[in-house]
């Protein structure tokens, strides 16, 4: 059961509804803050998973850039997409309708400024900023709230490799971007993001020349092999030797297409290993042969020592065995939250690897899952880039924030399966960076 309670000032810190047993969620419009209280409780029953926002960003830019109408289904509304909705609504194009959208393409107005908001999004912004290029006049590129805070050094760079005129805000954003991409050999450095890169990929095939591109230290290669799909989905062929070199022929052009997008597997990890630790979970809706980094999970939940059983678009997860395990998370930086849970559920020293993937993430990831971890009475120990967690099979309850990142709440969450008491979330609304439901099909499978 669920009370929602809407204050119109601060939060009465003596206000209790005793009936919820379950959740209890406060807001104050003032401040746009929400908690969650968690009593502890076991995952058991059935969920369709959401639609990869990593999938939907991607097929949303490439949809704008299509000749002729395109329809995405199983359209998820997080924040994230909402901004490369309005991104690309910015050029031109025209989207109607709600789990199945409608896209067709258009041109921006010549005469009115374009401003490019990628709300929290850093794909929207790395993504859309080589997009921008394509048409050869200023664009403003900006953001909010921690997108701000994070580094721009590393786009403005790979911009300026491309030919592309950038300009920042006293080496922040906004930033001002005006093309063409006009150089036809291009070198990157992927250590930072594959965003980037992703971005680069989707523009060049529009180009009026052929581009070679160049990338080393490339980190998330899943993601690259996630954009390419995409693209050739939408009629748009690239060389790729290894990741390592890519051959774009120019004067290609996307073409619209019926769309549907796969279940995420970074939202999913979070109950997959609720259920690991404390029940059961079926989950429909999962491409078990997706090219998602995520889907990793599976082999960690094996690691584990929970049962885990797949079929098409299917698996199901329960609780077995829990023990220590090893897992390098380089490519998959998203699932160190839920993994830092399984940990926790073992009896021994796991040791996770990948650790600085998590500094420039909505919140410093790394720094925000020791304090929340250590909050609830896990030893942590960061060793370089890894972390080593030493699990006991249980966390004690207390009050943690999510630092406004959508993975830190959703991991806290998902830490009350494990908790000897209530967990109560501060700043829980940050959920709606990805995944608007989630409190919402968390109830559906909570049990006491």
């Amino acid at each position: 059961m669920l009370i929602r309670t809407m204050l119109k000032a601060r939060l009465q810190a003596s206000f209790r509804i005793p009936t919820c047993w379950l959740l209890v969620k406060y807001w104050t419009e003032k401040e746009n803050f929400m908690i969650e209280q968690i009593q502890p409780y076991k995952i058991e029953g059935v969920l369709q998973a959401v639609a990869s926002k990593s999938y939907l960003q991607r097929a949303l830019a490439i949809a704008g850039l299509a000749m002729g109408p395109t329809f995405i289904r199983n359209y998820n509304a997080s924040a994230d997409a909402i901004a490369a909705q309005n991104i690309i609504s910015k050029l031109g194009a025209k989207v109607r309708g709600g789990s199945r959208l409608h896209i067709v393409p258009g041109k921006p107005d010549p005469s009115s400024e374009i401003i490019f908001d990628a709300d929290e999004s850093g794909l929207s912004l790395r993504m859309f900023s080589f997009i921008a290029a394509l048409y050869g006049r200023a664009i403003m590129m900006t953001g909010k709230y921690s997108l701000l805070a994070r580094p721009v050094e590393p786009l403005v760079e790979a911009l300026l490799q491309c030919g592309i005129q950038v300009k920042t805000t006293n080496g922040a954003l906004p930033l001002t971007i005006c093309g063409p991409i006009s150089k036809n050999k291009i070198e990157l450095d992927g250590s930072f993001s594959s965003h980037m890169l992703s971005g680069l990929l989707i523009a060049a095939p529009l180009l009026e020349h052929d581009t070679e591109i160049s990338v080393r230290n490339l980190v998330s290669r899943p993601y690259i092999a996630m954009t390419l799909n995409i693209m050739r989905q939408f009629g748009v062929a690239i060389e790729n030797n290894n990741f390592r070199q890519f051959y774009v022929k120019g004067r290609q052009q996307y073409q619209g297409q019926e769309y549907s997008i796969e279940g995420d597997w970074s939202a999913a990890a979070n109950f997959l290993v609720g259920a690991a630790v404390s029940g059961k979970v079926e989950m429909t809706g999962l491409n078990q042969n997706s090219l998602q980094a995520d889907m990793k999970i599976r082999e960690i939940l094996v690691d584990f020592g929970a049962h885990v059983n797949v079929l098409n678009n299917f698996i199901s997860v329960s609780k077995n065995e829990a023990r220590p395990f090893k897992a390098d998370l380089t490519d998959c930086p998203d699932l160190f939250p839920p993994v830092v849970v399984l940990a926790a559920a073992a009896n021994g020293a796991s040791v996770l690897t990948g650790t600085q993937r998590l500094i420039h993430k909505e919140s410093n990831r790394f720094k925000s899952l020791l304090a929340v971890f250590s909050k609830l009475g896990l030893k942590l120990e960061p060793q370089g880039n890894d972390l080593h967690v030493f699990g006991v099979g249980s966390l004690q309850g207390g009050e943690v924030d999510s630092f406004n990142d959508h993975r830190i709440a959703m991991c806290a969450a998902i830490a009350a399966t494990l908790a000897n008491s209530e967990i109560k979330i501060s700043n829980a609304e940050a959920v709606s960076k990805s995944y608007p439901d989630f409190f919402a099909d968390l109830r559906k499978v909570m049990a006491k």
